[in-house]
């Protein structure tokens, strides 16, 4: 048994891991989570979030950040405020720093992870005036 090829597949292992864990912050995820929302018929959170979704992709082509670490976060916070429990909150946020951590495990800048963290927070915050602007 040769153990270098042991040891290499459990760092590909790792790598691999770390890819999926930052793919919760993709477009593709992001998309799958509107149509959820959409399909729960309830268009002030539908707005919330595509507005956030939005903003936080123009501010991401504007300024280069990690997309990953925003679009993430925005997707933890409105799934967190739907449902509601603390278990919830305790289980994403977990999942969030492990996205984060993989970010950075794989060589991601952390200075544009933090920046995709605050303006991600910023789109959130938006999105959530938007929502109270446009249904009272």
């Amino acid at each position: 048994m040769n153990l270098s090829k042991i040891f290499s597949k459990k760092k590909n292992f790792k790598k691999e891991l770390a890819r999926d864990i930052i793919s919760l912050g993709s477009v593709v995820f992001f998309v799958l989570v509107g149509v959820r929302i959409w399909l729960l018929d309830n268009p002030v959170y539908l707005s919330q979030i595509l507005a956030s979704g939005i903003v936080f992709l123009i501010l991401f082509y504007s300024f280069r950040i990690s997309l990953y670490s925003g679009l993430a976060l925005i997707v933890l916070v409105f799934t967190g405020m739907y449902y509601s429990d603390p278990r919830y909150w305790i289980f994403g946020g977990i999942v969030y720093a492990a996205l984060l951590y993989s970010l950075v495990y794989l060589g991601k800048d952390s200075r544009n992870v933090l920046m995709g963290i605050l303006l991600g927070t910023l789109s959130i915050w938006v999105g959530k005036m938007f929502s109270i602007t446009a249904f009272g």
